[in-house]
C-alpha cells in the first residue's frame, strides 16, 4: 500500500504506506478519532459510519487506499472545537435519541447526510433513511423524532444547547472516548482466541511451538495452563465452563487456546500456526436428542458447583439426569382435585426461538499485572461478582483484585457474570503485561445466546372461564454450558402461571444440555418464554370456550394488594387498569375494514409479567456533599444507557433539595465503589436507587447536625436546600460553615446506606420479590393471505414505573424492549443446522431495523403508585419484552383463523397454516 492522502475534518492528513488497510482502523488508531468504532467488522450495522465527500459510508468495510483525494467527516469533526454543536447533535440530546450510545456517531452523520439532502423530511422518508443502521437499545421512535426535531432546528437557525449536556450526552453525541474498547494502556497487548470448528470432539493434541516462536508473541496458552489453575471452572450455580477447553470441546466456537501477541494482525498469525487434533464425539443438537435413553453425555462427572436455598413447594436439583444440567419444581395447593373438578382441561405445547443479544459494544477486557494481583478494565454488568470469580479461579484474595467497569454499550445479559475476564487474566499474566481481548460480533454470536424452549402447558378451567390448575413442563435449551442457566429456569417455572388466581400449580422447569452455543442471561430473564406460552394458550382457551380474551383476563387477573403466590409478596400493579388501557387505545371490540381484499385485520392482547428486583438482593450507596453543595455518588450500578444515574441523580436532588445538575456519579471502581451484587434483574431502579436514598437521607442528616451544632439551635429548626442551611428567614451557605470550622482546606460530607431484601423460607424463591414488572400490549395488525406477510399497524406497549424518576428514559426502555421483542416475534433467531449455527454474522442475522417499526406505535407509562422503590419508583427495564409475541399471535388469530405456535411467526409458517386450515375445511388430509 503507497502512502494515502485525504482531507480528515477539514485538516489535509498523509498517512503513511504502513498506514491499517481497514479505514476504520486507520481513523481509530493514527488519526485519533473514537468516534469510528468498529462493532460489527461487516458494514450491516453503521455504528462506524463516516462521510465521504458527503455520502454515509462504513468505514469497517472501506479501503484505506481508494479515500485518496477524498474528504471525510467523522463526528468529531462536525463542528471546530469550541463551535455550537449541530442541531442534530441538539435534537438527540433533546429527544433523548440515544441510549447506551454505541450507534449514535454513526446515526448522527446518518441523519446530518439526510437533512443535507432533504431539508424537510417527512416521518416515512426519515425511517427509510435511518434504516440503514442499527439501533440496539431504543426502539427508533426517539432517533425518528430527534431527525424530524433537527430539521426544525435547522430552519430556526441551529444556536446553542438549550440546557447545559451532563457528561454522558456529550461524549454520546460528540464522539469523545467514553467505552472499554476507547482505553488503551502502555505496552498494550492484543488476545484472539482459537475456538473450535467441532460441535462435539476430543482434543487429542495442540501444538503451539510454531506459534510461540513467531515474532511479537508473548503468550500462548491451552486447557493444560488452566488446568494448573487453583479453580478452572466458572458459572453460576453450576460451575462447568472451562477457561480454555480442557480435552474436550462442547460446541463450535468453543475457545481452545488464546494468544497475547503485540498487535491483532501477529495474534491472528499466531492462532493459524497452531495446530489441534480432534478425535470427533456424537452430536446433541436438540432437546429430543439430549433427553434420549442412551443418549451420548456431555459430561460424564458431576460439575462443580452448588444449588442454594429455595423455599416452599420448591425442589431444585444440580445434574439430576445424564445431560439435564438443573430441574426446578414449584408446586402449590392441590393439583389432582383441581384437575378433577375442572369442566374443561387444555393441554398445548408451544416452541420458543433463541436470539442472539447482538449488542453493538463487543465484549471486552483490558487487565494488567499490579502487584500481586491485577487491575481489570471490563465491559461487564457484575464488577464485584467478577472480582469474586477471578479471585476464586486464581487462588487470590480478592483486596489484590480491582475491577473498573466503564459506561456499557449495549448488553441485554450477555455481560452479566463471568464470562471472558478470567482468560484475559490468564494472558496477562503469562506474558506480563498489559492484555487486551475484544470479541468480535461474529464471536459474540458463538459465545452466549438467549435460552430456546418447548412449554407444554395443561390447564384446567371451570365452565364459566375460571381458571383452577396448571401443570407445566419446561425445557430450557441450554447449551453447551451452564452459565445462568439454573436460574432462568427457576424464573420460567416460577412465572409460567402468569399474573393470575390458580388453586394449584405444578411447574416443572429443566435446563438441558446440548452442543450448542451456551444460553444464560438475557432481557426478560425466563419471563418472554413464560409470557409467550401462557399468555398464547390464554387467548386459545377463550377462543375454543366462545369467551372475549378481555374478559376471560379480567375476571381471572390478581386485585392490587393479594399475594403473587402464598408467602410471597404482594401485586403492586393494578392489572385490570393496565389491560383495559392498552384495549381502548387499540380499540378493542371493532374491525375496520381491511385495505385490500387480499388483507385482513386482527387484534391481540396479552399481559407479560415477572418478578423483579432480584432474589435476596444487596446493595450499597454512599451519597459526599461538597461545601458548595454540589453531590457525589459511589454506587456500582452499571450504566448501560438505562438512564440509572440519571434516576440517581434526581433522587439525590430530590433528598437534598438541589438541582440534580449538581449531582455527579463517581466511576465504578471495585478499590472505591460501595459494593452492589449487579447490574441485572431491572434492580438499579428500586434496590441500588434506594440504598442512594438512604445515603442521601443519611447525609442530610449529618449535615443539618454539624449545622444546628455551628449556629446553637436545634437541627429540627433548620432546612437544608439548594447548599444553604436555612433557619427562619436566615440563610447561610454550608460552605460558610464548612470553611469556618474545617479551615480553607476543605472537607466534605459522607452518607452511607444500604438495602438488603431478607430471605424467607415461605416464598418459593427463599425470598420474597421485590416487586413485580408487569407489559400490558396491545396489537392490531394485517395479514397479507397472499405471502403470509404481517404488518403492524398498531402497537400499545405499557409498563407502570410506579412513579416515574425519569420519564424520558422509562419511554426508551418501554420502545427499545418492546422492538426486541417485535424481532423475536417476527423475523429473529438464531438459525442451527443441527448443532451447526448458520446464522452466525450480523449479515446473516437478521435483527430489527427503524423500518420494522409498527405504522403506530405507542409506548405508555403508567404510574400506579404502589412501587416500593424510592418514591415509590419501579423499574421498567425488561417489560417491553415480555407480552409483544404473544399478543401478535393473538392477533394473527384473530384476523385468520390460524394458531401459530413457534416463534419466529414467519410468513411461511402463516401461509403453511392458511394451507392447513384450507385444507380442513374441504375435508382433505392435513400432512
Amino acid at each position: 500500500m503507497s502512502a494515502v492522502s485525504f482531507t480528515l475534518d477539514g485538516a489535509a492528513v498523509t498517512l503513511p504506506d504502513d498506514a491499517p488497510g481497514v479505514l476504520a482502523d486507520a481513523l481509530s488508531g493514527a488519526c485519533a478519532r473514537s468516534s469510528v468504532r468498529v462493532v460489527c467488522d461487516h458494514g450491516a450495522c453503521g455504528a462506524c459510519t463516516v462521510l465521504v465527500d458527503g455520502v454515509p459510508t462504513t468505514a469497517c468495510s472501506t479501503l484505506t487506499q481508494t479515500m485518496d483525494g477524498r474528504a471525510i467527516t467523522t463526528l468529531q469533526g462536525l463542528r471546530p472545537p469550541g463551535a455550537a454543536p449541530t442541531a442534530v447533535q441538539r435534537a438527540f440530546v433533546a429527544g433523548s435519541a440515544f441510549q447506551c450510545g454505541m450507534c449514535t456517531p454513526g446515526m448522527v452523520l446518518l441523519a446530518e447526510a439526510l437533512l443535507d439532502r432533504t431539508p424537510d423530511p417527512s416521518r416515512a422518508e426519515v425511517r427509510a433513511w435511518m434504516g440503514a443502521n442499527i439501533c440496539r437499545c431504543t426502539g427508533y421512535r426517539a432517533i425518528e423524532d430527534a431527525v424530524l426535531l433537527a430539521a426544525r432546528l435547522r430552519q430556526d437557525g441551529e444556536g446553542a444547547p438549550d440546557a447545559p449536556w451532563r457528561a454522558e450526552q456529550t461524549a454520546k453525541v460528540t464522539g469523545q472516548p467514553f467505552f472499554t474498547m476507547d482505553m488503551t494502556l502502555p505496552g498494550l497487548l492484543e488476545a484472539k482466541i482459537l475456538r473450535s470448528p467441532h460441535a462435539h470432539a476430543r482434543i487429542t493434541a495442540i501444538r503451539t511451538d510454531a506459534a510461540r516462536a513467531l515474532p511479537g508473541v508473548h503468550a500462548v496458552v491451552t486447557g493444560a495452563d488452566v488446568t494448573a489453575l487453583p479453580e478452572p471452572f466458572y458459572g453460576l450455580w453450576v460451575k462447568d465452563q472451562p477457561l480454555l477447553a480442557i480435552g474436550r470441546v462442547r460446541h463450535e466456537g468453543d475457545p481452545v487456546a488464546a494468544v497475547a501477541a503485540c498487535d491483532a494482525a501477529t495474534a491472528l498469525k499466531a492462532l493459524a500456526l497452531i495446530e489441534v487434533d480432534y478425535e470427533l464425539l456424537p452430536t446433541i443438537a436438540t432437546l429430543d436428542e439430549a433427553l434420549a435413553p442412551g443418549a451420548p453425555l456431555l459430561f460424564t462427572a458431576p460439575s462443580l458447583g452448588a444449588v442454594p436455598a429455595h423455599g416452599a413447594g420448591v425442589t431444585a436439583l444440580k445434574e439430576p439426569a445424564p445431560n439435564v444440567l438443573y430441574s426446578f419444581r414449584h408446586r402449590m395447593g392441590d393439583v389432582d382435585a383441581a384437575f378433577a373438578a375442572a369442566a374443561h382441561v387444555f393441554t398445548d405445547t408451544f416452541q420458543f426461538s433463541r436470539m442472539s443479544h447482538a449488542q453493538l459494544e463487543p465484549i471486552i477486557t483490558l487487565a494488567r499485572p499490579m502487584g500481586d494481583g491485577f487491575e481489570l478494565w471490563s465491559s461487564n454488568q457484575d464488577p464485584f461478582l467478577l472480582r469474586q470469580d477471578i479471585g476464586e479461579i486464581f487462588g487470590l484474595p480478592e483486596h489484590l483484585l480491582r475491577v473498573h467497569t466503564l459506561h456499557i454499550g449495549g448488553a441485554f445479559g450477555v455481560k452479566s457474570f463471568c464470562k471472558l475476564e478470567p482468560l484475559t487474566v490468564l494472558l496477562a499474566q503469562k506474558a506480563g503485561r498489559a492484555v487486551r481481548l475484544a470479541l468480535s460480533m461474529d464471536e459474540g454470536f458463538v459465545t452466549l445466546s438467549q435460552h430456546a424452549a418447548r412449554l407444554t402447558l395443561e390447564t384446567a378451567v371451570a365452565a364459566d372461564g375460571t381458571f383452577l390448575a396448571r401443570r407445566s413442563d419446561i425445557l430450557l435449551d441450554g447449551g453447551a454450558y451452564a452459565d445462568g442457566s439454573a436460574l432462568v429456569a427457576d424464573k420460567v417455572g416460577y412465572r409460567i402461571g402468569g399474573p393470575y388466581l390458580w388453586q394449584a400449580l405444578d411447574s416443572h422447569a429443566r435446563a438441558v444440555r446440548t452442543n450448542t452455543v451456551p444460553a444464560g442471561s438475557f432481557r426478560g430473564f425466563g419471563g418472554t418464554q413464560a409470557a409467550w406460552a401462557s399468555e398464547s394458550q390464554i387467548d386459545m382457551i377463550a377462543r375454543r370456550l366462545g369467551l372475549d380474551p378481555l374478559e376471560l383476563r379480567r375476571r381471572n387477573l390478581l386485585p392490587p394488594g393479594d399475594p403473587f403466590r402464598p408467602g410471597d409478596s404482594a401485586i403492586d400493579c393494578d392489572l385490570v387498569a393496565g389491560l383495559e388501557l392498552v384495549a381502548q387505545r387499540i380499540g378493542w371490540g371493532t374491525r375496520p375494514p381491511a385495505r385490500a381484499p387480499h388483507l385482513a385485520r386482527g387484534k391481540g392482547l396479552a399481559i407479560g409479567f415477572k418478578d423483579a428486583g432480584g432474589q435476596g438482593r444487596y446493595a450499597q450507596a454512599q451519597v459526599k456533599v461538597l461545601p458548595e453543595g454540589h453531590a457525589v455518588i459511589s454506587c456500582a450500578t452499571v450504566d448501560m444507557g438505562q438512564g440509572a444515574t440519571e434516576a440517581f441523580r434526581r433522587i439525590v436532588g430530590e433528598v437534598l433539595k438541589i438541582d440534580p445538575a449538581w449531582v455527579t456519579r463517581a466511576a465504578v471502581d471495585t478499590d472505591q465503589t460501595a459494593f452492589d451484587q449487579g447490574t441485572h434483574a431491572s434492580s438499579a431502579t428500586v434496590v441500588t436507587g434506594e440504598a442512594v436514598r438512604r445515603a442521601a437521607e443519611m447525609v442530610r442528616g449529618r449535615i443539618l447536625a454539624f449545622a444546628a451544632e455551628r449556629l446553637g439551635v436545634p437541627a429540627a429548626s433548620l432546612d437544608y436546600a439548594d447548599g444553604a442551611i436555612r433557619h427562619g428567614n436566615a440563610v447561610t451557605p454550608l460552605k460558610t460553615l464548612a470553611r469556618a470550622y474545617y479551615g480553607g482546606l476543605g472537607t466534605e460530607f459522607t452518607g452511607a446506606g444500604e438495602v438488603k431484601v431478607e430471605t424467607c423460607p415461605a416464598a418459593a424463591l427463599n425470598a420474597q420479590i421485590v416487586y413485580w414488572m408487569p407489559n400490558w400490549v396491545g396489537v392490531e395488525l394485517e395479514v397479507d393471505v397472499e405471502t403470509g406477510k404481517i404488518t403492524l399497524l398498531h402497537l400499545v406497549s405499557a409498563a407502570d414505573a410506579g412513579r416515574a424518576l425519569v420519564p424520558e428514559a422509562v419511554r426508551g426502555q418501554i420502545e427499545g424492549a418492546s422492538m426486541q421483542a417485535i424481532g423475536q416475534a417476527l423475523f429473529e433467531h438464531m438459525v442451527f443446522d443441527g448443532a451447526h449455527l448458520s446464522s452466525d454474522t450480523p449479515q446473516r442475522y437478521r435483527m430489527p431495523l427503524a423500518t420494522d417499526l409498527p405504522e403506530l406505535f405507542e409506548a405508555i407509562t403508567l404510574e400506579q403508585g404502589l412501587g416500593r422503590g424510592p418514591f415509590g419508583a419501579k423499574g421498567v427495564g425488561e417489560a417491553g419484552i415480555l407480552g409483544v409475541a404473544s399478543a401478535i399471535a393473538n392477533a394473527l388469530e384473530d384476523a385468520v383463523g390460524v394458531r401459530i405456535t413457534s416463534l419466529p411467526i414467519t410468513p411461511d409458517k402463516v401461509l403453511a397454516a392458511l394451507d392447513a386450515k384450507a385444507a380442513t375445511l374441504a375435508g382433505k388430509d392435513v400432512p
